[in-house]
């Protein structure tokens, strides 16, 4: 039997409608907006996606599956909402540009359009440039183990990455990315290039993160005291490693966490010095600095600080300098610190390498301590339950003395402070000095 053969009006219907979808779905031309959200999406939909390169037009997509982009980039036309959503487990994104049409001359809009948005477990965003929203360049709501890794972030408004999950959760890798938000001006600049939360006020834990080799430059002396270069914030057993971060109130800030190690990352610099310190950590416990250098801050170096106090902060080979205050400060209720191997430069007149204050059980082994026959003290002990001790290492060229102990608080005595024979002290005018008011006390102060 012969094939019944097809009209004119239905081959040509066939043709046309395919047609039609190729042209949605081809790269943007210079002489047409196309929107190629419908096209794209009808993709997605039916599983993993690989473009050649080009343009594309969107208000908004989602991926439930792989997308790479070969290169190709992805315009955003809405005005809010996210560029791509990521909503199945194991979904991914690589190797293009999303792009939207904020620049650092606008205002912010924390409610605006943003570039992507994680909804699931075990996604990853790799190798994109983000650029051009007045929101999130990547935002990370409530998930677990998101990889976002490789990518590079310009002209974002509020926030680069961030994670605030407001549940207990496992971590995941936020690594080798570089976030610029450098161009805004440093009254404009509100809220931190990456911040990662378990939570923002609640209780609730983000555990088991690696947070490695990323560089964050944020703008220079910002008004705002939020506009932090990087939040890490009630987290546990979590690494931070490798990092260059620049600028910023606080080029690092860790929050409220415990387990958390910093190592061998690079804070600041001469022409990038933090507004307040160049490392706090609040409320922290049983958490370490190791091989980090802070370079540059109008206040202070390492701030240990918090309502409640941090307890069990290992300080190791960190070097310090170019701070307008301390190197290191404890602050209230701080205990169970040690600070060893350290290289310590304090240059500011009349200031000191390391202020410990309404603080306990201080260790300082084996570290440099230099003044530059500026700083006044090596050492201040202000208010402390003590003991502090000083063991091996070496004092030099401090204008005062190494070592003041003041107690003002009525009943309060410091259990011992000490200066092991072993600590080299050199070009400064006496070892201690010591000031008691208010019935105040010292138990021992000693070289032994």
């Amino acid at each position: 039997m012969k094939p019944t053969k097809k009209s004119f009006t239905e081959r040509s219907g066939k043709l046309l409608s395919a047609f039609l979808f190729a042209l949605l779905l081809a790269p943007v031309c210079s002489f047409a907006q196309t929107d190629n959200t419908a096209a794209l999406q009808t993709q997605l939909n039916a599983g993993n996606v690989t473009l050649s390169g080009g343009t594309y037009n969107v208000t908004g997509l989602t991926v439930t599956h792989a997308l790479n982009l070969g290169g190709a980039t992805i315009n955003m036309t809405g005005a809010s909402n996210a560029t791509i959503k990521l909503s199945g487990a194991g979904a991914s994104i690589t190797n293009g540009t999303i792009k939207g049409t904020w620049n650092s001359t606008l205002t912010y809009n924390a409610s605006g359009a943003m570039g992507l948005r994680i909804l699931a477990d075990n996604c990853s965003i790799t190798n994109l440039h983000i650029t051009g929203f007045p929101a999130y360049g990547i935002l990370v709501q409530a998930s677990n183990n998101p990889t976002i890794s490789g990518n590079s972030l310009d002209n974002i408004g509020y926030i680069g990455i961030y994670y605030d999950s407001e549940a207990n959760t496992t971590g995941g890798t936020i690594s080798n990315n570089v976030i610029d938000r450098s161009a805004i001006p440093p009254a404009a600049v509100h809220q931190p290039s990456l911040a990662v939360r378990g939570s923002t006020s609640s209780t609730f834990i983000s555990t088991g993160w690696t947070i490695s080799g990323n560089t964050i430059t944020m703008p220079q002396l910002p008004t705002d005291w939020t506009a932090e270069g990087v939040e890490l914030r009630n987290l546990s057993n979590s690494t931070f490693t490798n990092n260059v971060v620049k600028g910023g109130s606080i080029p690092v800030s860790i929050v409220r966490s415990t387990g958390i190690k910093s190592s061998t990352n690079k804070m600041g610099d001469a022409t990038h010095p933090s507004q307040l310190e160049g490392l706090e950590f609040a409320d922290c416990n049983s958490s370490s600095s190791t091989g980090d250098i802070i370079i540059g801050s109008t206040q202070v170096g390492i701030l240990l600080d918090g309502s409640v106090g941090c307890n069990g902060i290992q300080i190791t080979n960190d070097q310090v300098s170019g701070t307008t205050l301390e190197c290191i400060h404890t602050y209230t209720n701080t205990q169970n610190v040690t600070i060893s191997g350290c290289t310590l430069t304090a240059s500011a007149a009349g200031t000191k390498a390391i202020n410990l204050h309404a603080s306990s059980n201080i260790s300082i082994v084996n570290s440099t301590i230099n003044g530059n026959s500026a700083a006044g003290y090596a050492v201040m002990v202000d208010t402390c339950p003590g003991p502090v001790s000083i063991t091996g290492g070496a004092i030099t060229n401090f204008a005062t003395c190494a070592l003041t102990i003041y107690n003002g608080q009525a009943g309060l005595t410091t259990q011992p402070v000490t200066i092991s024979k072993a600590t080299t002290i050199t070009g400064v005018p006496k070892v201690f000095n010591t000031i008691l008011a208010n019935g105040a006390a010292v138990s021992t102060v000693a070289v032994q």
